[in-house]
């Protein structure tokens, strides 16, 4: 059988598509890569079977309100802390102020939450004590810059985790833009 197909001769060499396109695509490879274990040391490499705490987190965040108001400042810091890590004060540009304060205890690890809430609806933060979680599985990443925040929905709540002096903080709400969420993960 006669090969319909020969191969070039004389020298000849057959390109197909763009050279700047194969470097492109190495370049998109790279940047993909650095994504990729930017969340890993974010997240931690090794989940240590807790991937699954940030969705149980925000359904202790569904919960009753709790307490009454942490003792807050004039210019609307919640005068609270959990394991050294201060919650923001999201008043301002943000308008969120805080409204009661609570503790959990979600796989083992102690949560504390801060109410904030702004024209009728309930924005939830939370610092989760020990290292920081796993990504929760479905979770995707959102806001394009560091730190990195992930994206994900639990108990009916828009959700977003991200590692705040080495901790998770977890910021969920109803009827709240996601963007409005990283901006409240990133306060602070």
């Amino acid at each position: 059988m006669v090969n319909p197909y020969p191969p070039a001769s004389g020298g000849t060499t057959v390109h197909s598509g763009d050279a700047d396109d194969a470097g492109r695509g190495v370049w998109w490879g790279v940047a993909i890569i650095i994504l990729a274990v930017a969340v890993a040391v974010v997240f931690g490499v090794a989940t240590h079977g807790d991937d699954d705490v940030a969705r149980a987190v925000v359904g202790a965040q569904a919960g009753s309100l709790g307490a009454s108001a942490p003792p807050g400042a004039p210019d609307g810091a919640p005068g609270t802390s959990a394991d050294g890590v201060p919650f923001p004060v999201l008043a301002g540009q943000q308008g969120w102020r805080p409204v009661a304060r609570r503790v959990d205890h979600v796989s083992d690890r102690r949560v504390t939450t801060v109410i904030y809430a702004s024209d009728g609806r309930r924005l939830t933060y939370s610092i989760v004590a020990g290292p920081p979680l796993g990504a929760p599985p479905m979770s995707r990443s959102v806001g394009g810059r560091l730190p990195v925040v992930l994206g994900f929905d639990a108990d009916g709540r828009a959700a977003v985790i991200t590692v705040r002096s080495g901790h998770s903080v977890i910021v969920s709400a109803v009827g709240v833009s996601r963007a409005a969420l990283v901006r409240a993960a990133r306060a602070g």
